[in-house]
């Protein structure tokens, strides 16, 4: 299966019993039965014979809708399409040569066509960038380590890349010198985004020393100084292939799957977000992938939201706005309860300024640009069944574990976003917010 649910990934592996244990229920539905129960077909497929397999309720979400635009009773007549194009359809009842010659067109139509699937025309782009991605890095893995004739060796450029960042490293974040509103107290207890402005900062700050202390004894062990152990050969690899070392990922560092130079450029950026934080206050507006936790920040909010309402947090959700702002530049105060956040992305759909809600993405846009949107606890919040439920994932493999806390590590949460088309619609393309991008 070239394309998978969320994402476009092979990501379940089904095989030819599984496919044959279906066909066998399905059977024994339809011939001891005087009318098809599609219901009973649908839960069979989705919940048991495939469900045990698909552990993500996201991509179990994705299953369901599938099925459920397979498996409807319009499939028995005559003018029902599988997709937009009518390419995709159940042939009427015929001679085989009839079925035959649909199989052929199918076949021929079909080639390299995620159509089929529910999905965007850019799904088949996302798939053959994720095999050239694999392509370069089994090269990348291949070249030799020495270098002949003219021209700069490993050694060298190892060391002018160390140098460089080196050089670009921030020091470490101090409290001390804080603007008075950035540790605000209210009351006998600190604010909540204060606590997490604390907490982000420590972890920046071990991130910091380990990038140092690493970068320093990677260019020792080049001058033969220190011994060039397992770790820093790794590391050493890793800076001459513009990759992220081990030692500076999750959980020393934040998640990401950029490489090495646009990492460390997004990471100084993070750096200033929180410089200009703790320098000048509280910003108007939060920037969801500066956070190593945003769940914790989230946290933060309702944690705030409960204290001055006097509310009970376990009943608060957050109800979101999208503002008609493109970036954080459009924002001149901030809300009086909830956080503004920018800096998102849309992965599968794009949004209509004009009309305010998602839409198709042009042919070869594989991300759009999300506006400013207001996260605003509520405590009575009942959910528009006209919205689309779309996860938020801090990266495009969106697949994360459960940590000890029980909350994903790639996970953040589910955003409800208007949309004047049918929300299945969004679920079969795979439609879903990052807070970063892998470039």
């Amino acid at each position: 299966m070239k394309f998978g649910p969320l994402g476009w990934n092979k990501r379940y592996e089904f095989n030819d019993s599984d496919l044959e244990t279906s066909i066998s229920n399905m059977r024994m539905f339809i011939e001891e039965q005087e009318h098809i129960p599609w219901d009973a077909l649908r839960y069979v497929c989705g919940k048991i014979n495939f469900g045990g397999r698909v552990t993500d309720e996201w991509d179990q979400r994705c299953l369901s809708t599938i099925l459920n635009a397979y498996m409807d009773p319009a499939l028995l007549t005559e003018d029902f399409k599988l997709s937009t194009s009518g390419l995709f359809y159940a042939p009427p009842e015929g001679p085989l040569d009839s079925y035959v010659k649909y199989l052929v067109d199918v076949k021929a139509g079909a080639e390299n066509n995620p159509e089929v699937f529910g999905m965007h025309e850019n799904a088949n782009l996302t798939f053959q960038d994720n095999e050239t991605k694999k392509i370069l890095t089994s090269i990348l893995e291949m070249q030799p380590r020495s270098a002949g004739g003219v021209g700069k060796t490993p050694d060298m450029v190892v060391t002018e890349v160390a140098k460089a960042i080196e050089e670009k490293l921030p020091g470490d974040f101090m409290r001390r010198g804080a603007h008075p509103d950035s540790f605000l107290m209210r009351g006998p207890v600190m604010d909540s985004l204060a606590t997490v402005l604390i907490q982000e900062m420590d972890r920046y700050n071990i991130l910091l020393k380990t990038m140092r202390y690493s970068l320093a004894q990677v260019q020792l062990a080049i001058m033969g100084r220190v011994v060039m152990s397992a770790e820093l050969d790794l590391m050493y690899n890793s800076l001459l292939n513009n990759q992220i070392p081990d030692m500076w990922k999750s959980p020393i560092g934040p998640d990401s799957l950029k490489p090495l130079a646009a990492f460390i450029i997004d990471l100084l950026q993070k750096f200033e977000f929180f410089a200009d934080w703790l320098k000048l206050g509280p910003p108007k507006s939060y920037w969801m992938n500066a956070f190593f936790f945003p769940q914790g920040f989230l946290t933060g909010v309702l944690q705030n939201y409960a204290r001055k309402h006097r509310v009970a947090i376990d009943g608060l959700n957050f109800d979101f706005t999208v503002l008609n702002f493109r970036d954080k530049k459009g924002v001149t105060a901030a809300p009086e309860d909830g956080v503004y956040i920018y800096g998102l992305f849309l992965d599968g759909a794009a949004w209509d300024f004009k009309e305010g809600g998602l839409v198709d993405a042009e042919i070869g846009e594989m991300f759009t640009n999300v506006p400013v949107i207001h996260f605003r606890p509520d405590p009575n919040l009942v959910r528009r069944p006209a919205d689309y439920d779309c996860p938020l994932y801090k990266t495009h493999v969106r697949a994360g574990v459960l940590s000890t806390t029980g909350i994903s590590t790639n996970l953040v949460l589910s955003v409800q976003l208007p949309t004047k088309i049918k929300p299945s619609t969004w679920i079969m393309r795979g439609t879903a917010m990052l807070c970063q991008l892998s470039f």
